[in-house]
C-alpha cells in the first residue's frame, strides 16, 4: 500500500523569490503546488496528469525531490540538460557527474540540493557544471527551493536548472578579446613611444638647421624655398612627434604637472603662435570674460589649442577666418574653435576622439593620422576636463573643450574683447 501524496502550500514569500510579477517567481508558484509524491508513479507516471503537461511544457529543466532528496519528478528538458533519464527514487539529481566551474569535482555535500533539504532554505547565486555520460559538459545555474506543506513540514524541494553554458563561453571569449586588446595596445603605446624617442631628436636637429640656413642671406631663391620647405615639412613632423608622445604618456597613466594659470593668455599665446606659422589664416578670438584662471600644465593646453586650430584649418577653405571663442559659465571656462569646413557627420561625433580614427569625408580631404584630438581628449581629461566636436549650423564644425575654474580666478565683467590676429 502507498502513502498518499500531500500538497504543498508554497507561495511566494515562502519561495523567496521577490517581485511576484517576475517570470521565475510565476514559474515557482506553479511548481510550489505540485504534489509531492512518495508514491513516485503518482506525479511521474501518469501521462495524463495536469502536473505532468505542465512540467513538459517548460523549456527549463525542473525536477523534484522528496524531502530524503530522492528524485520524483522531472521534465523532458532535465532530460535533455543530464543526457540521462534517471531512475525515479535516485538521490539529489539526475547529473551523471557535478563539478564546480573551475573544474573541481564538487562533493555531495556541496551540491545546491543537498544544501537546500539539509538547511531547509533556498539557494541562490550558485552554478555548477553537469557531466554527461557521453562526457560532454554542461554549466547550469540551480535554483533548488524546499517545499513545505501547510503546517510548515519539509516535504521536499524544487530545482530548476538553468543551462549557461553559451553565456559563459560568450563571456570566456570576451575577456580573452579584452585581454588581448590590452597586451595590444600596450605594445602600441611602446612601439610608438619608442620611436617618438628616437625621432624627437633628429627631427628638431633638422627643424633649428633649416630655421638657421634660412636666416642667412647667401641663399638663392630656389636654395630658400627648399630651405622653407624643410622647415615646414620638419616642423609638421615635430608636432606629430609631441602628439604620438603625449598620446603614449597619458595611456600609460602619467600625470601632468599643473598650476594655476590664466587661461585666456595660454590661448592667446598658441592662437599667436599659430598665426605665425599660417599667416594667410585669420583667426578672431572672442572672449566673455576679463580674466579666467585654471589648474593646469601650460605647455599641454597650448597644444591642445595649436591642434584644435591645425584641425580646423585642414578642413577649411584657403582665406576663411577660424574663430576661437572664449566664454564662463557655472565653473567652467569654455573654448571652442569654429571653423566652416566640412563639418562632422552625426556617426563620427563619438569617434573623432578616438586615436587613429578619421572620418570618410575627412580622409578624402586631407592628409592625418587621426592622433590630434586623441591626444586634445587625453590632455583635457587629465586636467578634470572634456570634450566635444559638433556639427556647427550653416556649416562647418565646432570642437571645444572646457575646464574647471580655479579658486583663483578673479570674476570679470561680462565684456567682449575681440582681438584680430
Amino acid at each position: 500500500m502507498t502513502a498518499p501524496s500531500r500538497a504543498v502550500d508554497a507561495p511566494i514569500a515562502t519561495l523567496g523569490l521577490g517581485d511576484p510579477g517576475s517570470g521565475l517567481a510565476r514559474l515557482f508558484d506553479a511548481l510550489g503546488r505540485l504534489p509531492v509524491a512518495t508514491d513516485q508513479t503518482q506525479v511521474a507516471g501518469q501521462a495524463d496528469s495536469p502536473y505532468r503537461t505542465f512540467l513538459e511544457a517548460l523549456a527549463v529543466a525542473v525536477y523534484t525531490t522528496d524531502a530524503d532528496g530522492r528524485i520524483t519528478c522531472f521534465n523532458q528538458a532535465a532530460v535533455d540538460l543530464w543526457g540521462r533519464r534517471p531512475e525515479l527514487g535516485e538521490e539529489w539529481c539526475g547529473s551523471w557527474h557535478l563539478f564546480h566551474l573551475d573544474g573541481r569535482p564538487m562533493a555531495h555535500a556541496e551540491c545546491p540540493m543537498a544544501i537546500a533539504l539539509k538547511e531547509n532554505r533556498p539557494v541562490r547565486g550558485s552554478a555548477a557544471v553537469a557531466e554527461r555520460p557521453d562526457g560532454r559538459r554542461v554549466a547550469f545555474e540551480p535554483y533548488p527551493t524546499p517545499l513545505r506543506d501547510r503546517d510548515g513540514t519539509l516535504v521536499g524541494a524544487v530545482n530548476v536548472l538553468v543551462d549557461v553554458t553559451e553565456r559563459l563561453a560568450a563571456e570566456e571569449a570576451l575577456r580573452r578579446t579584452a585581454s588581448a586588446l590590452e597586451v595590444s595596445n600596450a605594445v602600441k603605446d611602446e612601439f610608438l613611444g619608442l620611436v617618438s624617442h628616437e625621432l624627437r631628436t633628429p627631427v628638431t636637429t633638422i627643424f633649428g638647421n633649416a630655421v638657421v640656413l634660412r636666416g642667412r642671406g647667401k641663399l638663392g631663391a630656389a636654395e630658400r624655398d627648399i630651405v622653407g620647405d624643410i622647415r615646414e615639412d620638419s616642423e609638421r613632423l615635430l608636432r606629430i612627434v609631441e602628439n604620438l608622445l603625449q598620446l603614449t604618456r597619458l595611456g600609460s597613466g602619467a600625470t601632468l604637472e599643473t598650476e594655476p594659470q590664466v587661461l585666456d593668455h595660454l590661448v592667446e599665446r598658441a592662437v599667436d603662435t599659430f598665426g605665425r606659422r599660417h599667416p594667410g589664416r585669420p583667426i578672431r578670438v572672442t572672449r566673455s570674460f576679463s580674466s579666467s584662471v585654471v589648474d593646469a600644465d601650460a605647455t599641454s593646453i597650448e597644444l591642445v589649442v595649436d591642434n584644435l586650430l591645425g584641425n580646423a584649418d585642414k578642413y577649411s577653405r584657403p582665406g576663411v577666418p577660424l574663430e576661437v571663442v572664449l566664454t564662463v559659465k557655472d565653473g567652467w571656462s569654455k573654448i571652442e574653435v569654429r571653423d566652416r569646413g566640412i563639418g562632422i557627420a552625426d556617426v563620427d561625433a563619438d569617434d573623432l576622439f578616438t586615436p587613429f580614427y578619421r572620418a570618410d569625408e575627412a580622409r578624402r580631404t586631407a592628409n592625418g593620422m587621426g592622433v590630434g584630438l586623441a591626444v586634445c581628449k587625453r590632455i583635457v581629461e587629465a586636467q578634470g576636463g572634456s570634450v566635444w566636436a559638433r556639427s556647427r549650423r550653416g556649416g562647418g564644425a565646432i570642437v571645444g573643450f572646457s575646464l574647471p575654474l580655479s579658486d583663483a580666478t578673479e570674476g570679470g565683467a561680462d565684456l567682449e574683447d575681440e582681438i584680430a590676429v
